[in-house]
């Protein structure tokens, strides 16, 4: 899901997401977005390989033995498994890759892994000067647990629920009520709290990120470009809700759908529009029930007084059952 925002994106750095098995690459509004499903990596731990088709056609790639300029451990979520980050710099005679990814795996078995990052492409630049508003940006969320071509075996009744982690970029313009900050350009990173509710009866899939727990600003993963100091306006980021609108899911467990409306119990929002994807997991839960979705976000909203801005992120929500299942 690519959220450039037509109104910011003279000002802003525009973000493209690409879930994989789902990957896109596609603006918003909402009803000019995409989603394809792919595969975007190789991984056996701890070797790593990041691939992507670019959107001249051509394919690009980053590996942990070439590639990687920095790594350390991460914490994860999911339990059982550990977690590490990489992030990838290489500069070639067509332009240069700068790359991060996260990926959580089972030390007992590096096939089953869940990785998700973030990918800047620019075309015909070489380093120290790379500008980011001539250049593409891609995010990955990938692993074997939603590859398409290994669909999973769903449930034909009941609910289930699934919490977890979402996080991104947001860019913002405040407009008259933020006084001497009107006109700022905020471009940060968020984290925040994912719940959905899947009715496997009905075959829709539906949450909200925000609305357990506020949005937070906090530099995690996009400091190779956004830097070490966090410049948020006022926490601006605080109080959004991202409601995820009840959504069909496929067979195969991949959806998309351009049902995103951002709300704040302060700020009179007076247009939002977005679109979320991605995949039910392949293994199941102690319940029967896939153990993950994992997928993509992006809302681009306006409000009364000229603000204006875009969310555009990824998440990972758990089952309860894999949830509580261990460490």
């Amino acid at each position: 899901m690519k959220t450039t925002n037509a109104r910011l994106a003279t000002a802003l750095v525009g973000f493209a997401l690409t879930v994989s098995a789902c990957a896109s690459t596609a603006p918003i509004p909402a009803d000019e977005n995409t989603i394809s499903f792919a595969r975007n990596s190789e991984f056996s731990g701890p070797n790593l390989r990041v691939f992507l088709e670019l959107k001249d056609g051509s394919r690009a790639s980053v590996n942990t033995t070439d590639d990687a300029v920095g790594t350390q451990p991460r914490p994860t979520i999911i339990p059982g498994h550990q977690a590490r980050d990489w992030t990838f710099i290489k500069d070639v005679e067509k332009g240069t890759s700068v790359a991060y990814a996260l990926v959580s795996w089972d030390p007992a078995d590096s096939t089953d892994y869940l990785m998700a990052g973030w990918w800047a492409q620019f075309p015909g630049q070489h380093l120290p000067e790379l500008d980011f508003s001539d250049s593409e940006q891609y995010g990955i969320v990938d692993g074997p647990e939603i590859d398409p071509a290994n669909p999973p075996e769903l449930p034909i009744e009941g609910q289930a629920t699934y919490i977890g982690s979402s996080g991104g970029l947001y860019a913002y313009i405040p407009g008259t009520d933020w006084g001497d900050d009107e006109g700022a350009h905020v471009l940060e990173e968020y984290e925040g709290t994912i719940t959905l509710t899947a009715d496997f009866a009905n075959g829709t899939l539906s949450g909200c990120i925000g609305c357990v727990g506020d949005l937070v600003t906090r530099r995690a993963h996009f400091g190779i470009f956004l830097g070490d100091e966090v410049r948020d306006v006022q926490s601006v980021a605080a109080g959004y809700e991202l409601h995820l609108g009840e959504t069909p899911f496929e067979p195969d467990g991949t959806f998309t759908h351009s049902d995103v409306t951002v709300k704040h119990p302060e700020r009179a929002i007076t247009t939002s529009e977005g679109q979320w994807g991605g995949a039910f997991s392949s293994i199941p839960d102690q319940a029967g029930d896939p153990r993950l979705v994992a997928g993509f976000n992006a809302a681009e909203f306006t409000e009364s007084d000229g603000s204006a801005g875009v969310f555009s992120g990824a998440f990972i929500a758990l089952s309860e059952p894999f949830r509580t299942s261990g460490d």
